[in-house]
């Protein structure tokens, strides 16, 4: 395990604090060969700085600054990009707790910088910020269907990188985007696949690729086995060996709603059936408003039900080469 900085470390920086606004005092963290290059700083304010080195600049997503923790890429003259993550000196004994955090992970690991600083950023935030209200039913009912479809399709077929084709909680037209293929999870309690559609464009197909739809039906149960929860600890025992497609996945589950505080608070639904769908390809046939279908002036939205029952459906192996097909290595 690594030691982080001490109070005496922050203190010895404080005492050779820079004059100038833009200078830097720092002391290089332990010698582990995966931490060469770590240091720790202080500037002219006394604020309290982790440097790590990296190849660049961060990815474009990144989590907003929390109040009183900063991320920034800095270039330190004659040694090249660092990842700098700082705050006030009246942090002190947190930001040393969470450096410990950052250099276990980058030591034991062999973590990447920028995501594992996002993330555990995400994850301390997540752990201590104000209990938000429980998960709608409705969004529960969806959410159980596009774990449903993670978990049994896109990660057998394409493996764990099926998490960043995940765009269901970033509230996309489709809830899984590949370079060929958009797949779309319509789950509903009721006893026939019959959907109600809220998007005049939800079904159309995007130029150039194939649309795939999964109609899940779920009968809801209080004796029933299965709940959101049952199906996230599926899939993050699936993702366990990629730290970076288990972050995002629970980045995305946070977006949604989700807290592990629900599985103690008795607002989950419970589900009695297994997995079980119909996978259909959208034609010429398929039962949707036409492609040239437009809201008459005025008129905002629209909903409307479609029944999929008698339609020929796709097979477990149909659907898993179609999704290797559609979302090819590399691809993003």
């Amino acid at each position: 395990m690594v030691d982080g900085p001490t109070m005496e470390l922050w203190a010895r920086l404080r005492t050779r604090r820079p004059l100038s606004d833009d200078g830097l005092e720092t002391e290089p963290a332990e010698s582990h060969a995966a931490l060469h290059g770590v240091m720790y700083g202080m500037d002219h304010r006394g604020d309290l700085h982790l440097l790590v080195p990296v190849d660049g600049p961060p990815p474009p997503q990144r989590p907003p600054d929390l109040r009183g923790l900063r991320v920034r890429h800095r270039i330190l003259t004659g040694l090249g990009d660092y990842l700098d993550l700082f705050t006030a000196p009246c942090h002190a004994s947190i930001f040393s707790a969470l450096c410990v955090e950052i250099l276990n992970g980058m030591h034991d690991q062999g973590r990447r910088p920028w995501e594992l600083v996002f993330a555990t950023i995400r994850a301390w935030h997540s752990a201590w910020k104000a209990l938000q209200p429980g998960m709608d039913k409705s969004v529960q009912v969806g959410l159980y269907g596009e774990l449903l479809a993670l978990e049994h399709i896109m990660i057998p077929a394409i493996g764990t990188r099926a998490v960043y084709n995940w765009s269901g909680p970033l509230q996309e037209r489709h809830d899984f985007v590949g370079e060929h293929i958009h797949v779309e999870c319509k789950t509903t309690r009721k006893r026939r696949h019959e959907h109600e559609i809220s998007r005049v464009d939800q079904l159309r197909v995007p130029v150039g690729r194939k649309l795939i739809v999964i109609s899940v039906l779920l009968e809801e149960s209080l004796a029933g086995p299965a709940t959101v929860a049952t199906r996230i600890d599926a899939i993050s025992d699936a993702l366990r060996r990629d730290p970076s497609a288990s972050d995002d996945f629970q980045a995305k589950l946070v977006q949604l709603g989700w807290s592990d505080e629900m599985r103690r608070t008795g607002e989950l639904i419970r589900f009695q059936s297994e997995f079980g769908s119909l996978i259909l390809e959208v034609d010429q046939a398929f039962p949707r408003l036409p492609d040239d279908f437009t809201l008459p002036p005025g008129v905002v939205a629209l909903r409307y039900t479609v029944d999929f029952a008698n339609l020929p459906g796709l097979g477990q192996d149909e659907i898993l080469e179609a999704v290797k097909q559609g979302f090819p290595q590399g691809a993003t």
